[in-house]
C-alpha cells in the first residue's frame, strides 16, 4: 500500500481483516494524510460537522495494533520490477534520527532546539523546531528530525534521557516482494503563485480553505477561534472564492471540476454562521456543484444566512486592511465590488508529485490531467494497465471522503480476488530464443507491462505482465522474440487464407482489429449495418504487432488495401502512430500507394463509425483501382 492516507489506511485494513499481509508505506513522517488536517466532516443527512480525528484515530488505532499491517513512515518506493506474478520493490527507508522503541514523546528535545521553520501541519501558520512530533495525535507517537533544517547541534541529543536520538543514523534500501500494488499517493493543492491577482502571499488574511480548516480546528494555531491572522480578530466579512485553479482554460490552470470545492466552502461557511452569527458570509461561485444529499446540505446552509453571488472574482485589491473582490454578478449582469476583511480561497485539487513519481516507478499510465488512469473508468474503475497494480483515493482524481473510502475498499477488494482466485492468462505471450538473443535491452525499455527482464545472463518474459502487443518485436534486430499463439507463421497463414479464393476484378481489404475493434466489428453483424464484402477480419492483440513483412505479404497475396483498428485508450498507443507511419515508408520503398493503408481509432459502441469506415476505405479503393 504506498500512501498512508484515509485511503490506504482502509484498503489496508480491509485487506488486514481478510487475512492478508499489508505493508503501508508513507513518506511522510506519520500517517492520516490530508485527513487529519481537515478538523471538521459534515454529515448531509444529520445536517451537523464532526470532529475528523474522532473519525480517523479509531482507524489509524486499529492499523496500528493489527497483525497483518506493517507501518513504515519517512518510506518511498524507489524502484519496482515485475517478477512471475509478484512485484520485486526497492523501498528507501529515510533516516528519523530519533530511535522509536525508545522515545517517550516528552517533547525535552523541541524545548532546546535552537531551529525554528513553519509548520507545515499549520499550513505554515505557525512554528515548529527542527525535531518535532507533526501533532499530537500522530503515529507513530515518536518525534522526527527535519533533515533539511537540522543543524546537528547535538543540543537535543545532550537532553534526552532515554538516550533516543541518533544523529548517525542512516537511512536503510528495503527489499520486498509482493503479490500486488494500491496507489494511495493522495493530492495536493494548486499553486497559488499562478493566479497573482488574487494577491495570496501578499496578505496575511488572504487563505486557502484548508488554512481556514486549521483556524478553526481546535488544535490548531487559534485553538478553534475565527481569528484573523494579522490582528487575531474576529472577521466581519468573509469571501469565498470558489474554482481557484479549477474549470480554468488560462495557462497553468486545471480545466477539470475539483468536485470538493463547493462542499467544502458551504461546511465552512456553516460553521463560521453556527459561532460567529453576526459575521457575514458570501460565497463567489461559478456553479455550485452539490449532488445527492449534499443539496440539502446546501439548503442548510442558506437556511443560515449563507449569502451566494453567481461570479468568478477577477481581482482582488488591498487598503488599509481592507480587500475588494471585484467580479461581474452573471445572473444580474452587473459590476460589483464587495469589502471584506477576510478571503478564502477554494484551490484546485492537483495530481501529487508522489502519484507522478510512483506511477513512472511503477509503469502506470497517467490520465492528461496525471493523474493515475483506470484501466477502464466504468467497469474497472480500481484496475490499472497493469495487472496487479491498483488506485484509489485523490491519487486516481479529485473526490471526497466518502468517495474515496469506497473507492480503496473496492481496490482491496480487488486486491483480494486476485490473491485468492488466481489469474487468467491470456495465450499470446512473447517467446524468446536465448540462443538468438544478444541481451540488448531494447525489448526491456520498449515494454511498458514489465514483462521482459534479464535474469542469470538470460532474457526472460514474465507470462502474467505479457499482453503479446508485439512492440518488442519492432526493436529485435535478431528474430529472437515471437509471440505464441500468434506467430509469424499463424499471421502468414491467415492472410493467405483472405486473400487465396480472390477472383479476378474484385476487391479484397484486410482488416487488422485488435479485441476492442473485434467487437465493435461484431457489433455491425449484430445490428445488421451494411459493409463491403471486400473486408477481411483479423484479429489482433495490437497493432504493435503487425510488422511490415506481414503487410508486405498481404500486398503480395494480392490484398487491395489494409485498414488498422485500435482503441487508444491502451498502454502502448503512443507507439501506434510511428508503427503506422512506418509501415506507410515501407509502402513507399515496394512502390506500393501508401494511400492503401490506413488507421482508424476504434471503440465498441461506435460500431456504427468503423461500418461507416469501412464503406469509406472500400469507395477509396475502387477510385484507386479506376
Amino acid at each position: 500500500m504506498i500512501g498512508g492516507g484515509i485511503s490506504g489506511i482502509s484498503a489496508s485494513l480491509s485487506l488486514a481483516r481478510q487475512g492478508i499481509k499489508t505493508c503501508l508505506i508513507e513518506e511522510q513522517p506519520t500517517i492520516g494524510g490530508a485527513m487529519v488536517k481537515v478538523g471538521k466532516l459534515f454529515s448531509p443527512e444529520k445536517l451537523v460537522e464532526e470532529c475528523a480525528m474522532c473519525l480517523l484515530n479509531p482507524l489509524v488505532n486499529e492499523a496500528v495494533e493489527h497483525q497483518n499491517i506493517g507501518i513504515l513512515t519517512n518510506t518511498t518506493l524507489k524502484s519496482a520490477e515485475r517478477r512471475s506474478g509478484n512485484f520485486n520493490l526497492l523501498i528507501e527507508s529515510k533516516p528519523r534520527m530519533v530511535i522509536e522503541d525508545r522515545c517517550i514523546s516528552c517533547g525535552s528535545c523541541a524545548e532546546v532546539c535552537p531551529v525554528e521553520v513553519k509548520d507545515s501541519w499549520n499550513e505554515g501558520m505557525t512554528i515548529r523546531k527542527a525535531i518535532y512530533k507533526p501533532f499530537a495525535q500522530a503515529v507513530p507517537d515518536v518525534y522526527t528530525i527535519d533533515l533539511e533544517n537540522c543543524k546537528k547541534c547535538g543540543k537535543c541529543q545532550d537532553v534526552c534521557r532515554m538516550n533516543a536520538i541518533d544523529l548517525e543514523m542512516e537511512g536503510e534500501i528495503i527489499p520486498m516482494t509482493v503479490g500486488s500494488v494500491v496507489i494511495a499517493t493522495g493530492h495536493k493543492t494548486f499553486d497559488m503563485a499562478k493566479r497573482p491577482e488574487y494577491s495570496y502571499g501578499r496578505h496575511e488574511d488572504i487563505v486557502t480553505q484548508m488554512e481556514l480548516a486549521r483556524i478553526m480546528g481546535v488544535n490548531g494555531p487559534t485553538k478553534g477561534k475565527l481569528l484573523k491572522p494579522s490582528n487575531n480578530k474576529v472577521p466581519e466579512r468573509v469571501v469565498m472564492v470558489q474554482c481557484v485553479g479549477s474549470r480554468d482554460e488560462k495557462p497553468g490552470g486545471r480545466k477539470y471540476c475539483s468536485k470538493v470545492c463547493c462542499m467544502v466552502a458551504i461546511k465552512h461557511a456553516n460553521v463560521i454562521k453556527q459561532h460567529y452569527p453576526d459575521t457575514d458570509v458570501i460565497i463567489c461561485y461559478n456553479d455550485m456543484r452539490t449532488p445527492g444529499m449534499y443539496e440539502k446540505y446546501f439548503k442548510y446552509a442558506q437556511s443560515n444566512g449563507v449569502r451566494l453571488i453567481r461570479g468568478r472574482p477577477g481581482e482582488i485589491a488591498e487598503k488599509n486592511g481592507i480587500f475588494t473582490v471585484r467580479l461581474e454578478d452573471t445572473l444580474s449582469k452587473e459590476p460589483l465590488e464587495i469589502e471584506t476583511d477576510l478571503v478564502v480561497l477554494s484551490t484546485a485539487m492537483e495530481p501529487s508529485k508522489g502519484t507522478i513519481d510512483v506511477s513512472g516507478i511503477l509503469d502506470v499510465g497517467l490520465t492528461e490531467e496525471l493523474f493515475v488512469k483506470e484501466k477502464h473508468s466504468k467497469i474497472k474503475p480500481v484496475a490499472t494497465e497493469v495487472e496487479g497494480i491498483f488506485v484509489c483515493g485523490t491519487a486516481q482524481g479529485p473526490k471526497d471522503i466518502t468517495d474515496s473510502i469506497v473507492q480503496a475498499n473496492a481496490a482491496a477488494s480487488k486486491v483480494s480476488e486476485l490473491i485468492n482466485g488466481g489469474v487468467e492468462l491470456e495465450p499470446f505471450v512473447a517467446s524468446i530464443d536465448p540462443s538468438k538473443c544478444k541481451l540488448c535491452r531494447k525489448c526491456i525499455d520498449v515494454c511498458k507491462y514489465k514483462a521482459a527482464y534479464i535474469q542469470d545472463e538470460v532474457l526472460t518474459v514474465d507470462p502474467i505482465s505479457c499482453t503479446g502487443c508485439g512492440a518488442c518485436l519492432w526493436e529485435c534486430n535478431n528474430d529472437a522474440i515471437e509471440i505464441m499463439g500468434q506467430t509469424d507463421e499463424q499471421i502468414m497463414a491467415m492472410i493467405t487464407g483472405m486473400l487465396k479464393d480472390k477472383k479476378p476484378h474484385e476487391n479484397r481489404i484486410i482488416a487488422f482489429l485488435d479485441s476492442v475493434g473485434y467487437v465493435s466489428a461484431d457489433n455491425i453483424g449484430i445490428n445488421k449495418i451494411d459493409v463491403p464484402n471486400s473486408i477481411r477480419i483479423i484479429k489482433i492483440p495490437s497493432m504493435n504487432r503487425i510488422m511490415p513483412k506481414h503487410v508486405l505479404h498481404a500486398f503480395k497475396m494480392g490484398a487491395d488495401g489494409i485498414i488498422m483498428g485500435e482503441y487508444p485508450y491502451n498502454l502502448m498507443y503512443s507507439r501506434t502512430k510511428e508503427k503506422i507511419r512506418g509501415l506507410k515508408r515501407e509502402l513507399l520503398k515496394n512502390n506500393i500507394n501508401p494511400d492503401r493503408l490506413v488507421f482508424y481509432k476504434v471503440y465498441i459502441p461506435y460500431f456504427r463509425g468503423l461500418a461507416s469506415k469501412f464503406n469509406e476505405f472500400d469507395g477509396k479503393i475502387k477510385c484507386l483501382e479506376n
